[in-house]
């Protein structure tokens, strides 16, 4: 059996390159016990393949299994999301490590490898995650044909080569299943809803869930304008959601569906047009810029201008949109009335008395907001760091720490707000983007998230209210990196981060952008090719019908198997010109009765003999014909060609003019 034979040393070599190549990108996720296990493995695997140490012993492997089984099921049981399954993978690969021995273990290994390969990219889909992919199934390769290569150790290329070759010769293959096969949506998705869910907005808030996003320096979503035109950076407030419910301690997001006569009217002279590609985030809110008009996406609008998918963003997805800067103003239903000014009926007792003590001074409702932007101007800071608030929560921050986030600002703002009878919403969402100026797109991130206030006033309908600027302008004209890049919270979730390099190394931003540029036309084109795939199928067929997407594909198959047909055909041996002459006479008289022809393994003089029996009246030419090819084929130079072709011909007409029937 071919699946046990020992597996050569440099096929050892292989695989370990291949486990090492393919696990590395999981080192980030999985725990940090078994990314030492795995190098320790690895390098004793080495050292014994090299002869320097003995194998590991069988006490030992019983040990390592027992452990890692344990450490599995704790880690797995203990991972938020996708974690689990790489930690299970790599465990998996390491424990048959220690089992390396047949080329069915090889194979296994293989296998396994690919899994780890593709799971990898449940984590990473960049530019740079790709070329790695695509150099591991490089390695992956190289390492099974390894595997049937003669035993020797040293520099041995060929097995690189021969993959190199085969990647090459799959290209125009993977290019056909890229453009036209459709695209089928993952398997993973309750898992992956679980990984992706740790990041971004949520429906929920309560002081300190925006800032901890400040610790975040992945991206949120990437817009591009027409015309190349962003708004001003102070207009740059990207509308995600409302929280309308507050229960005392957290504000919960409003689901009311828009109505026709909700609909804000939309001023042709202000517009914006934008395509925005987001990110997955297991979740339906979608980004539009403040304030959203329409969106080419299937998403339901909301009541108070926000858009939901209509299901949760599993993947990073496309979609175009319109805003305007200015809006005409909105009326506000008696339900919706009651529902911006609710709050419990008991709380925060300072702040109350605070709030009452202006309406008894005379300040009005209108100029309760100026009164309050006043207050934080003259007492408050901003911070990323404000400390943790608990119990009264907006009494200590207005009297006590006053310092605070956006968040702690904003609630603060609409609970007095309601207070003094104005109704009032919070608004989550973000604020700013860097402009990249090699590709012309807006690049929001999670540290830029934001929220404010909206409070309506009958005269003007809703009103953006943001006390950031009141109490931190430079936060609204300065992109958040240069005016927290210093912070110790910013950015911390990243080890390894460039944005936090750039203050001093101003190449390195450069180089960042450029990066990120050509990233950004990866993910539009490449990764985000089913969302064209759509309308280049239609454009082609005129339409999109399971026949016709059946026919194209038959088409494709019938294409491809000519094509292998073609390369795995048995290529026809070209036969001795005498050969021929049998040929030509088998079937001519096979064409009379089948038993005539030359039967496989039977030689000439014995094929006329059997001829000669069926048919005695021509005995004596097929036996001189015989003995002629023999001689002509054997002994050329003492037969003459002539004499044998003079016979052949001869034969030949006597089998063309009368009709052969064997003896029965």
């Amino acid at each position: 059996m071919t699946s046990s034979v020992a597996l050569p040393p440099a096929s050892r070599l292989w695989l370990l390159m291949m486990l090492l190549g393919v696990c590395a990108p999981h080192f980030s996720v999985i725990p940090t016990w078994l990314m030492l296990l795995t190098a320790g493995v690895l390098v004793w695997s080495t050292a014994t393949v090299l002869g320097k140490v003995t194998g590991i012993p069988r006490w030992l492997k019983w040990g390592l299994v027992v452990g890692v089984i344990i450490g599995v099921f704790l880690s797995a049981t203990r991972a938020k999301g996708l974690e689990g399954l790489s930690t299970l993978l790599v465990a998996g690969a390491v424990l048959k490590l220690l089992e390396l021995n047949t080329r069915r273990d090889g194979w296994v290994l293989v296998l396994v490898a690919c899994f780890i390969a593709a799971v990898g990219f449940l984590f990473n889909q960049s530019l740079l995650a790709a070329i790695y992919g695509i150099l591991s199934l490089w390695v992956i390769f190289a390492a099974l044909i390894s595997m049937h290569q003669t035993d020797k150790l040293g520099n041995d290329l060929k097995p690189l080569q021969k993959s190199g070759v085969m990647l090459l010769q799959s290209t125009p293959f993977m290019l056909v299943l890229f453009f036209l096969f459709p695209r089928l949506g993952p398997l993973w998705n309750v898992q992956y809803k679980n990984n992706v869910a740790q990041t971004g907005l949520s429906e929920m808030m309560e002081p300190g869930r925006v800032s901890e996003l400040a610790r975040s320096e992945k991206i949120a979503f990437r817009a591009s304008f027409e015309g190349n035109k962003p708004p001003a950076l102070e207009e740059r407030y990207w509308r995600v959601m409302t929280y309308s419910d507050f229960d005392g301690s957290r504000w919960l997001v409003d689901e009311e569906p828009a109505s026709n006569d909700t609909m804000p009217v939309i001023k042709p002279s202000t517009q914006i047009n934008y395509q925005v590609i987001a990110e997955a985030s297991a979740r339906e809110w979608l980004f539009t810029l403040d304030y959203p008009q329409s969106i080419k996406i299937s998403a339901v609008k909301q009541a108070d201008g926000t858009f939901r998918a209509l299901s949760p963003l599993m993947e990073r997805v496309s979609y175009s949109a319109t805003s305007v800067i200015q809006r005409a103003p909105e009326a506000l239903t008696a339900f919706q009335r009651n529902k911006y000014l609710a709050l419990p009926s008991r709380g925060n007792p300072r702040t109350r008395a605070l709030v009452s003590s202006w309406l008894q001074q005379g300040v009005t409702q209108a100029a309760i907001v100026d009164t309050l932007f006043n207050l934080y101007r003259q007492k408050f800071s901003y911070t990323l760091s404000p400390g943790t608030l608990a119990g009264e929560r907006i009494d200590q921050f207005l009297f006590d720490s006053q310092q605070g986030f956006c968040e702690h600002f904003a609630e603060s703002s609409v609970y007095i707000l309601r207070l003094a009878g104005v109704p009032a919403r919070l608004v989550g969402g973000y604020l700013g983007g860097e402009w990249n100026p090699f590709e012309n797109y807006l690049q929001v991130r999670q540290y830029e998230a934001h929220a404010w206030a909206e409070a309506w006033f009958p005269d003007q309908g809703w009103v953006r209210l943001d006390p950031t600027a009141a109490v931190a302008p430079e936060r609204i004209l300065q992109p958040f990196d240069e005016l927290f890049g210093d912070a110790p919270e910013f950015a911390t979730e990243t080890a390894f981060s460039l944005i936090n390099l750039e203050s001093n190394v101003q190449w390195i931003g450069q180089l960042r952008l450029r990066y990120e540029a050509l990233n950004y036309q990866w993910h539009r084109w490449v990764l985000g090719y089913h969302h064209q795939q759509n309308n280049l199928i239609q454009d082609w067929l005129g339409g999109i019908s399971v026949l016709k997407m059946l026919m194209v594909l038959g088409s494709i198959a019938l294409v491809l198997g000519a094509v292998i047909w073609w390369l795995l055909r048995t290529p026809r041996v070209a036969l001795h010109v005498l050969d021929e002459d049998i040929e030509v006479l088998s079937r001519r008289l096979g064409r009379f009765n089948k038993s005539l022809e030359r039967q496989t393994g039977e030689t000439v003089m014995h094929y006329a003999q059997r001829l000669s029996e069926s048919f005695p009246e021509t005995q004596s030419l097929f036996l001189r014909w015989a003995k002629a090819f023999q001689a002509q084929r054997y002994a050329p130079g003492r037969y003459p060609a002539s004499e044998y072709r003079l016979i052949y011909n001869q034969l030949a007409r006597e089998i063309k003019h009368k009709k052969y029937r064997a003896k029965p």
